[in-house]
Order: structure tokens, then C-alpha cells, then sequence
């Protein structure tokens, strides 16, 4: 993907369709080709697939296998603000702890939207489409849940402005294997492209000339409602009273839907703190550095918020960033990773340290999308925050909220301000 300042931005996320209208701020044009290849490739006839760089996360960290699935949803009581005529549709992924038969594939990296983006924006940057692939995931398609250890807390998981859900499999995995229930949504219309079960795709609608005012008027209000409406779905799925789509066996027999967390990257951590704001029912959150936008900015939460922000995030010194929420009264961590950047809170710190690894894309590129720090430190890091976190959150461990942020402390985790 590349961009450049001369692109439309809606309060600081650019909108030029080129870099997919997903990106915090303008950053080097070549560190926005490099954020495009999160995608599942397909092996050009051009060159043998042994010579291509595989790509691959690294492995979850926690006891149980993962299983994954989509589950597709029809709001039958909300039109789609993007097309009238139509009933609001979501595709949403799930990520669960799975039974230890691992009898099920191997799911892929992105569903087929995400990899559609990415194909996208790898032939925008010139990167060579048979110089790599990625492995799967670590997650097996429909597997069987988990029976025998109760039920597991549902963590709701929003991405960033045009991606699709999969940008944060790395951190989606490991928490499910650690005995949560991670579930993203994708945000039909402002995804890049959304394919439903009868192969359609539903391409984003958002339009290039939109006023900054979008974003806290239109789009935030949208993912809002459908991370409240998968919730209502979740919770009738748990209770057996929808005759919605069939989920894995087990799985609504484990979802716990009186522990309930939400963490997102971007316009996902945003969306995060303003469903907080207005579903009690979201007890904690993450904020993978967003911006604060819409009522909660003003009005705050009165429950804990781990807020973690990149190096050099846009970000701070806005409202929502300490010391400028006044009036909020819950907990509140806003940490910086140094050496990050904005998309180091995403798969792409895997993917693009990988092709520069392997030559693909020089030191300064890597550099100028991810950061100096090391992948691997990074990728653990941000599990090891997010777990204990919700940890301490939902009672798994002995210590507060505030005492777990406390003892973690790690030289590259530094207090804003």
C-alpha cells in the first residue's frame, strides 16, 4: 500500500483508497506498503512455492488447542446504514478453546475478505507475490469446544478503520488458548470486503470525501451497535433461545456471558471505550492505541481501561490520554511499547519483520511501519498485558487490575505521560 500526505485523513485516518483507508496518520510511504501483506497469498506460476518465505505466528502460549469459526448474523430489527433496502449482516469470527482431538484443518490467517484486502494492497506496493506465503493459523476450523473446565469469559474484539478480523490473531489466539473466548466482528461496509456464507462480498461504502466529524458521527455509533447486537446474539446463543446459525459443538455451552471484556486496535480501541461507555455488560478494555472519540470522551468510564499505545502514537496529549479525562473515575493504564509504531499493535510486527528478515523489505522500511524493536519481544509483550489484564480483571489471578499493571512492569512498557 502506498500513501502519502497529500491523501483525504478523517481525523487522522487516511482515507485514500490506496492505503485502504486504514492507517493512524500519515507514516512513510513505503512503511504503508509494507503493512499490506497480512493476506494469504496465492503462488504465482512465475516461480516454484519452496523458493517463496513462509510466514508464520508464533505459536500460542496457553494449554488448550484453539479452534475458530465464523458465525454469520442477521440483525433482523436494524437496516444497514449503508444500504437501507437491506437487514444489518455481520460476519464475525471466533476464536475458543477446542477439544484436544485436533481432527479439524488448520484455519487460514484472514477469512476471505481480509485476504482480498491484502492481495489489494500487495499489488499497489510491488512486492512480488510469489516471493512469500504465509503458514496457517494455529487455530483448527469448527473444532469441537472444550467440556470438563466450565465455562470461559467472552472477550469482544473490534479492528481497526477498513480491516477485517484476523489482524489480531496472534493476540486472539494466544488469549483463547489461555481459556477465553475471543470475538471479532467485522464491520460490513467499512471493511474493506466482507464475504458471506452465499459468496457474496460486501465491499466498503465509506466515501473518500467524508468530514473528520464520520468517524464520531457515523461509523463509531455503527460498530457500537454491532458489537451490542453479537453480545445480545452470544447471550441468547448461551441461554439455547435463537434459532440463529449453529456455532461448534459445545461452544454455547461455554461462553460465559456474565464476564464479558472488549479490546480493539485503531478505530477498535475507540470503539472499545464508547461500548464500555454505553453496555454495562463490557466489565474492562483495551485500547490498542485509538483515540478517544464520541460521548465517553467527555463523560468517561467507571470501569478499568488498559490503554497501550504505540512509540509514536498521534495520540497523546488529545482527551482520553492522561492527563485529559477529567471526569473519568474507573481505572486507567495509558502505557507506551517503546520502539513500536502503530501497526506493531497488529500481526503485521510478525509479518513485515519476516519479509525484511528475508530481504524483502529493506531495515529502514521495517523500521518506519513496526519499529526498531525486536518482533518477537514485541508479539510477547502484548500477550503477556492482555492476559494478565484480563486476568486480573475476571478474578483468574489474585491481584488487582492496578497491582497486576504494577508488578508486570517491563523496561520497554513506559508511563504516558
Amino acid at each position: 500500500m502506498v500513501t502519502n500526505r497529500g491523501s483525504h485523513y478523517l481525523g487522522g485516518i487516511n482515507l485514500e483508497h490506496k492505503a485502504l483507508r486504514r492507517h493512524i496518520l500519515a507514516v512513510a510511504a513505503a512503511a504503508m506498503a509494507a503493512t499490506a501483506v497480512t493476506g494469504v497469498a496465492d503462488a504465482s506460476p512465475g516461480m516454484p512455492a519452496e523458493t517463496a518465505v513462509t510466514i508464520a505466528l508464533p505459536a500460542p502460549t496457553g494449554p488448550y488447542p484453539v479452534g475458530v469459526t465464523d458465525w454469520h448474523l442477521t440483525d433482523a430489527d436494524r437496516a444497514d446504514p449503508w444500504d437501507q433496502s437491506r437487514r444489518r449482516e455481520l460476519m464475525v469470527q471466533i476464536w475458543y478453546p477446542a477439544d484436544d482431538a485436533g481432527s479439524s484443518p488448520l484455519a487460514p490467517w484472514l477469512p476471505p475478505g481480509g485476504r482480498e484486502e491484502q492481495r489489494y494492497g500487495l499489488a499497489q506496493s510491488g512486492v512480488a507475490p510469489d516471493s512469500w506465503t504465509l503458514a496457517p493459523s494455529h487455530s483448527r476450523s469448527d473444532e469441537p469446544a472444550r467440556v470438563g473446565g466450565g465455562q470461559f469469559p467472552i472477550l469482544l474484539n473490534s479492528p481497526g478503520l477498513d480491516d477485517t478480523t484476523g489482524l489480531n490473531t496472534a493476540q486472539a489466539e494466544d488469549l483463547a488458548s489461555h481459556g477465553y473466548i475471543v470475538v471479532a466482528v467485522n464491520h460490513t461496509h467499512e471493511s474493506f470486503a466482507v464475504q458471506f456464507p452465499d459468496g457474496r462480498i460486501e465491499r466498503t461504502m465509506v466515501p473518500l470525501d467524508s468530514p473528520p466529524s464520520v468517524l464520531s458521527d457515523q461509523l463509531l455509533p455503527v460498530r457500537v451497535a454491532d458489537t451490542r447486537f453479537v453480545l445480545d446474539q452470544l447471550a441468547a446463543t448461551a441461554r439455547h433461545s435463537t434459532a440463529g446459525p449453529a456455532l461448534p459443538p459445545n461452544l454455547p455451552d461455554i461462553l460465559d456471558v456474565t464476564k464479558v471484556g472488549m479490546f480493539g486496535h485503531s478505530l477498535g480501541g475507540t470503539t472499545t471505550a464508547q461500548t464500555m461507555h454505553d453496555d454495562r455488560r463490557v466489565a474492562a478494555g483495551i485500547n490498542l492505541d485509538g483515540p478517544i472519540l464520541g460521548s465517553v470522551a467527555a463523560d468517561g468510564l467507571d470501569r478499568p481501561l488498559l490503554m497501550l499505545a504505540s512509540d509514536t502514537s498521534p495520540w497523546f496529549a488529545s482527551p482520553g490520554w492522561e492527563p485529559y479525562w477529567a471526569d473519568n473515575t474507573g481505572p486507567k493504564f495509558p502505557l507506551r511499547i517503546a520502539g513500536t509504531r502503530h501497526m506493531s499493535l497488529t500481526d503485521a510486527q510478525v509479518f513485515v519483520a519476516d519479509l525484511a528478515t528475508a530481504g524483502l523489505l529493506s531495515a529502514d522500511v521495517r523500521n518506519a511501519a513496526i519499529g526498531p524493536i525486536d518482533a518477537t519481544r514485541s508479539i510477547d509483550l502484548q500477550r503477556s498485558y492482555l492476559l494478565a489484564y484480563f486476568d486480573a480483571v475476571f478474578g483468574r489471578s489474585a491481584r488487582s487490575p492496578v497491582e497486576t499493571i504494577q508488578r508486570l512492569a517491563q523496561p520497554e512498557m513506559l508511563p504516558h505521560p
